[in-house]
C-alpha cells in the first residue's frame, strides 16, 4: 500500500523485485491521486498532475516487472486524504475490505503508523480498519519508513526491539530501484518549472533510500506472535469494568443465547468454561451443569464473576490462563468462547490436546470466536476454529454469522 506514486519505488522497490523474481504476485494500492505536489502551477492543474503521476508510477512498476493490472487506485486527495472519523474514510474501508478480500494477501507492506505525513497516517488507518472488517487469514504487516528520515520529531520514532526492525540487503536491485525513483520525473527534477514552491525529491532526501539496505518493521503491536499475558487483561479490566460490553451489547446477548442453544441439552456433570471474564455466560451455563469450573487470566474479572454466581455454589473460579493453568480433571462440557485467538498457535495447538485428552467420551466441546481482525492478537477466529477441524472430535455442528464462527465437537 502506497499513499503517493513514487513511495513504492523509494520503500520497497528492491523488496518488489525479490519478490517479483521468486514469482511472488504482488499488488499496489495507491491511496492518494497525487494531485498536490505543485499547487501552485498553471502548467500542471490536479487533474494533470493527477495523471502524469499515475503514469510515472505505471513506468516504474513496469520496470518492477509488476502486472499493471494489479495496480488499483483509489483517488482521496493528495495531502488530505481521510483519516478515521472523517468523512470519505469508510469509502475508502469498503474500498479496500473488498480488495483485501480478492487478494487474501500474505504480506502487506504499509507506511509506519506515525510517519510525519497526513496521508501516510491515513493510509496505516485505512489499512488497520480495513483488516478489522475483512474476514481473511491474518497477513504479516511491514510498516516502512519515509518521512521519517527527515521530520520526525521524538514520539513519531518508535522503539523497537531487535527482532522488529527489518534490514534486506537490496544492492542487487540498486541500479534497477535508482531508475524506478528517477521514472518519477515531476518528483524528482525541474520539469514542473512554474511553481517555486512545489514539492522535489533532493538528493539528500532520495540518499535515504539508495544505501543498499530497505528497512521495515515488524512490529509486535500489529504483528502479535506470544500469547497475550495477564498484564493486557489487567489493564484492559482497569480502565473499563466491561471492556467488551459483555452485560448490555446486542451481540453478545444474541451469541450467548446461539451457544446454550447450540449445547446438546442435557446436565453435564462437570463442565470447563475456559476465559469466562466477568461471568455473564457463565450464569447462563451454570443451570446446566452440576459442576461448573470457570477460569480466567484477570483477578479483577474474576471478582466480578465471583460476585455474580454467588447463589451458584456449583460453580468454582480458578484464576489462571490455558495452556499452563489447564485444570486437572476430566469434563463431559468444554465451552471456549472468545479466547483461543488470544494464544500463540503453539500455545493453541497444547491447549487442543489438553481438551481433546480431558474430554470425556461422549463430552462436549463448543468454540465460538469473532472472525475479524484485531490488531493485538494473535491469531483470528477462523485460524483458532481451523485448529480443531483435525480434532479427532466428531463435528456436531457448524454455523457463522457475519460476525463470529460456531462449531460444536462430540468425543467418541
Amino acid at each position: 500500500m502506497v499513499p503517493h506514486p513514487d513511495d513504492e519505488s523509494l520503500a520497497c522497490a528492491g523488496l518488489i523485485s525479490s519478490l517479483i523474481e521468486n514469482g511472488t504476485d504482488v499488488h499496489i494500492i495507491l491511496t492518494t491521486d497525487g494531485s498536490r505536489s505543485h499547487p501552485g502551477s498553471k502548467k500542471y492543474p490536479a487533474a494533470k498532475l493527477s495523471q502524469l503521476r499515475l503514469e510515472e508510477l505505471r513506468h516504474a512498476l513496469r520496470l518492477l516487472k509488476v502486472n499493471l493490472k494489479n495496480l488499483r487506485c483509489y483517488h482521496a486527495q493528495d495531502a488530505s486524504m481521510p483519516a478515521k472519523g472523517q468523512e470519505g474514510f469508510d469509502n475508502l474501508v469498503s474500498l479496500l475490505v473488498s480488495d483485501l478480500k480478492r487478494i487474501q494477501p500474505d504480506l502487506i507492506l504499509l507506511p509506519y503508523e506515525l510517519d510525519p505525513h497526513c496521508d501516510h497516517r491515513a493510509t496505516h488507518q485505512l489499512l488497520i480498519s480495513s483488516l478489522e472488517r475483512a474476514v481473511i487469514a491474518r497477513p504479516v504487516l511491514w510498516e516502512y519508513p519515509i518521512w521519517l528520515y527527515e521530520n520526525a520529531i521524538a514520539s513519531d520514532i518508535p522503539a523497537l526491539e531487535k527482532r522488529e526492525l527489518l534490514s534486506l540487503d537490496v544492492r542487487k536491485y540498486l541500479v534497477l530501484k535508482s531508475e524506478c525513483i528517477a521514472a518519477h520525473v515531476s518528483q524528482t527534477s525541474m520539469l514542473i518549472d512554474d511553481d517555486p514552491d512545489g514539492f522535489i525529491l533532493l538528493p539528500e532526501v532520495i540518499a535515504n533510500f539508495t544505501q543498499g539496505k530497505e528497512y521495515f518493521m515488524e512490529r509486535k503491536k500489529i504483528n502479535p506472535n506470544n500469547t497475550l499475558n495477564e498484564t493486557y487483561f489487567e489493564n484492559m479490566y482497569l480502565q473499563h469494568e466491561d471492556p467488551w460490553d459483555f452485560e448490555k451489547s446486542a451481540y453478545e446477548k444474541a451469541k450467548y443465547g446461539a451457544t446454550i442453544a447450540a449445547i446438546p441439552k442435557r446436565t453435564y456433570d462437570n463442565a470447563l468454561e475456559i476465559g469466562c471474564s466477568i461471568g455473564v455466560l457463565t450464569s447462563m451455563l451454570a443451570p446446566h451443569c452440576r459442576q461448573l469450573i470457570a477460569m480466567d487470566l484477570s483477578s479483577t474479572a474474576l471478582e466480578k464473576a465471583v460476585k455474580r454466581l454467588s447463589a451458584q455454589p456449583q460453580v468454582k473460579f480458578i484464576k489462571g490462563g490455558i495452556p499452563k493453568d489447564f485444570p486437572v480433571g476430566r469434563f463431559d462440557l468444554i465451552v471456549m468462547s472468545e479466547v483461543g485467538y488470544y494464544l500463540s498457535k503453539m500455545d493453541l495447538q497444547r491447549t487442543k490436546e489438553q481438551i481433546t485428552k480431558t474430554l470425556e467420551p461422549g463430552g462436549i466441546l463448543i468454540l465460538v470466536h469473532w472472525t475479524h481482525f484485531v490488531a493485538d492478537y494473535p491469531l483470528t477466529g477462523d485460524e483458532v476454529h481451523d485448529l480443531f477441524m483435525d480434532s479427532g472430535l466428531y463435528h456436531l455442528q457448524a454455523s457463522r454469522t457475519n460476525d463470529y464462527r460456531m462449531d460444536v465437537y462430540q468425543n467418541h
